[in-house]
């Protein structure tokens, strides 16, 4: 597989986590309400905000990287760093409420950062975005 494909999917598969991480924070707190049984499940427990950050970290690095490499756009990295500290911030937060506004504000952040990547890429007409 090429960088530029790399790129695109580690872009869409950062957003698409990040995503994740927010209707998690925000669903949870009804879910538990709604079904206090899921409460036990890994779906809840903390683990799984680690779990995802696992993936969140290492594809958002690649594509930040290669996405940067590529078109030497700072706005990217920052946006990109920034996010994963909102996001790092989140998953190690003490209150529930924390965690949920880390997260949303890192998602958000985050997300800004891959879209730019992947509209710089269709701007430049790199090879992997005229599909």
């Amino acid at each position: 597989m090429n960088q530029v494909r790399i790129q695109r999917l580690t872009d869409y598969a950062s957003i698409s986590l990040a995503s994740v991480c927010v209707v998690h924070c925000f669903l949870a707190p009804v879910a538990l309400i709604l079904f206090p049984v899921v409460g036990s499940t890994v779906l809840f427990g903390e683990i799984f905000h680690e779990l995802i950050l696992l993936l969140v970290v290492p594809a958002s690095i690649v594509a930040i990287f290669l996405g940067c490499r590529r078109h030497k756009d700072f706005k990217v990295i920052m946006l990109g760093v920034v996010g994963l500290c909102f996001l790092i911030a989140g998953t190690f937060a003490a209150t529930v409420y924390q965690d949920s506004v880390l997260t949303f504000i890192g998602a958000f952040i985050m997300a800004s950062g891959h879209l730019r990547n992947l509209r710089l890429c269709r701007k430049d007409s790199c090879e992997h975005c005229e599909h």
